[in-house]
């Protein structure tokens, strides 16, 4: 048993993959043998389209050390942050992973523990269905609720997805070790750069800006980066707003049916939609204090993917494939491991899937590569139909 490579997992976006993503890996190196990252595919969390493709931020991550990259689907990777962590977490542990090493504001695994466990409890939870009912948006709601139970509310992004950590491996019975390693430098939403530091925030505004960031990011992430800004390879949510709106109107009666949407809130979008011909002011006019923009953004890209409530409903309870990206021999090492295991589908190839994978896991991969292909309609790539392979 000892012999055994022992895998520890990391959940990321890599949008794209920087020197901040370089320090988490070599700490995640450190805790195993092998380190698989879950990254989300064309479309991320906070509601929009990857910077690049989910090939050649594979690819980033495969020459920066990374041993497997597997794709976050798109029910995942566009969740709010208790699914997304749920499914990061439910593939982790199908992967056998020992530990999962996330970056924290805090650093404090004791205190995301007892956070998470508070969550869980009946008087949190019903002071929280009090304040969302109130009209609140859910940050503004967590924090009031907090409040009422006289708790410091001190945790911010990367803490709180901590948390969802956490719970999610609670919620899958996991034996996963969470490990916290301290956030050093530039915050997520910074734009500003320390001491060669920036958040992917911050290198996305100086790519849109032209400007040069070759002093965050490791030459591989670069020569990527020019590459495609010379191509015109550089993707932003309001280059899909034509197809948005195209979806609002076309398909009125069904929108409640789309995850996130609130009964009602179709008829809203359809005017909104209908007035506007550019999406800044469609945008402007859809914000408000309990549509904040990450929840928006979220919602506008399920519309445009078709994701619907029932969709989700089937993923947050099981974790219906499991797609590879890429890996290095030291990964290909570790999926032969695993793969001894009967019960555990992991893709390799799309080639006879239909003999892998029942109809409604099919129809779940299906949304996931239809998604891509709506991404390559605004943003063209070549698909690639096996993994990324690095020797």
């Amino acid at each position: 048993m000892d012999s055994k490579l022992k895998g520890v997992g990391v959940v990321v976006e890599y949008n794209p993959f920087h020197n901040g993503h370089k320090y988490h890996y070599e700490k995640a190196k450190a805790e195993g043998d092998v380190v698989i990252a879950i990254m989300s595919g064309d479309f991320v969390q906070r509601g929009e389209p990857a910077v690049v493709n989910r090939w050649e931020r594979a690819e980033m991550a495969l020459r920066n050390g990374v041993d497997i990259v597997v794709e976050l689907p798109i029910f995942y990777s566009t969740q709010s942050a208790e699914i997304f962590s749920r499914g990061a977490v439910g593939i982790l542990d199908k992967l056998k992973v020992k530990k999962i090493v996330f970056g924290s504001e805090t650093g404090d695994i004791e205190k995301l523990l007892e956070r998470g466990k508070l969550e869980e409890k009946e008087e949190f939870q019903e002071n929280l269905r009090k304040e969302l009912k109130k009209g609140q948006s859910y940050p503004t709601a967590y924090s009031k609720t907090l409040e009422i139970l006289g708790i410091n509310n001190t945790l911010n992004s990367n803490d709180i997805l901590g948390v969802e950590y956490i719970k999610a491996i609670e919620f899958w019975k996991s034996s996963i070790v969470p490990v916290a390693i301290k956030r050093e430098k530039a915050g997520y939403y910074s734009e500003d750069s320390v001491e060669g530091i920036s958040s992917a925030t911050g290198i996305r505004k100086r790519l849109e800006k032209n400007e040069d960031y070759k002093d965050v990011v490791p030459e591989a992430t670069y020569n990527l980066l020019k590459n495609a800004y010379e191509n015109g390879s550089i993707a932003k949510l309001e280059d899909f707003y034509p197809l948005i709106r195209h979806k609002i109107l076309l398909d009125r009666e069904k929108i409640f049916e789309i995850q996130d949407i609130e009964i009602g809130y179709s008829n809203k979008l359809f005017e909104v939609a209908l007035k506007n011909r550019y999406y800044k002011e469609f945008f402007q006019e859809l914000i408000t204090k309990r549509f904040t923009i990450g929840r928006t953004q979220r919602m506008l890209i399920h519309i445009l993917l078709g994701i619907t409530k029932k969709d989700t409903e089937v993923v947050k309870n099981r974790v219906p494939y499991i797609r590879v990206l890429g890996f290095n021999k030291n990964g290909q090492e570790y999926l032969k491991q695993i793969k001894k295991d009967e019960d555990l589908i992991v893709l390799t190839s799309l080639k006879n899937i239909k003999k892998m994978m029942g109809d409604e896991d099919l129809k779940l991969l299906e949304l996931n590569e239809v998604a891509s292909k709506i991404y390559s309609m605004i943003n063209n790539y070549e698909d690639k139909k096996i993994p990324l392979i690095f020797k």
